[in-house]
C-alpha cells in the first residue's frame, strides 16, 4: 500500500484525500504567516507557550517577503486562476503538450529575461525590477507545487 508524506495524497482505505489540497495549503500558509510574524495572533495555551522568535533583520525581512508573496499569489490567482484551481492559467500549458511545472518555468524565464535587460542598463517600462523578482519567486513556488503533484501522480498505488 502506498503511504506518502503528503496528507492530501491518498487515504489508506481507497485513495481519497485525507484532507483537501486547499485545506492543506491553507494550513501551510497559516504556518508560514506565523513564522513570518505576520499571521493572526496565537490564542490560549499556544500564546502562553509562544516565545517571540528573534531573527537577524535580513532573515526577518526574508520571512516578511514570504508572507507578501503569499498575499501576491492570492491576489493574482483571483485574476488568473479558477475557483477550483488557482494554477489554471499555468496548467493550461498542458494544452500545448508542456508539463504544467515546465510551463511555470517558462513564465519564470520571461521574468528573468526582463531582469537581464535591466541588469544590462535597459529600462523596464511595464513592471519594476522588484515586481519581476517577486514574480520569479512566486512562479518558482508554483512550479514546485505542480512538480510535486506530477510526482505524486506518477507513484503507483
Amino acid at each position: 500500500m502506498h503511504v506518502c508524506e503528503y496528507p492530501f495524497c491518498c487515504h489508506p482505505e481507497g485513495g481519497r484525500p485525507l484532507i483537501s489540497l486547499k485545506t492543506w495549503s491553507q494550513e501551510m500558509a497559516d504556518g508560514m504567516s506565523r513564522m513570518a510574524n505576520v499571521g493572526p495572533p496565537l490564542r490560549g495555551a499556544d500564546a502562553a507557550q509562544a516565545k517571540p522568535m528573534q531573527r537577524h533583520p535580513n532573515s526577518a525581512r526574508f520571512h516578511e517577503i514570504l508572507g507578501e508573496l503569499g498575499a501576491l499569489h492570492d491576489k493574482k490567482q483571483r485574476d488568473y486562476g479558477r475557483a477550483g484551481d488557482p494554477f489554471a492559467n499555468v496548467r493550461a500549458s498542458e494544452e500545448w503538450g508542456i508539463a504544467p511545472w515546465v510551463g511555470a518555468m517558462v513564465r519564470l524565464n520571461d521574468k528573468v529575461r526582463r531582469l537581464q535587460v535591466a541588469a544590462q542598463g535597459g529600462t523596464l517600462v511595464n513592471e519594476s525590477v522588484e515586481d519581476s523578482m517577486r514574480d520569479i519567486a512566486v512562479y518558482s513556488v508554483i512550479a514546485l507545487v505542480l512538480w510535486e503533484q506530477e510526482q505524486m501522480e506518477a507513484v503507483p498505488f
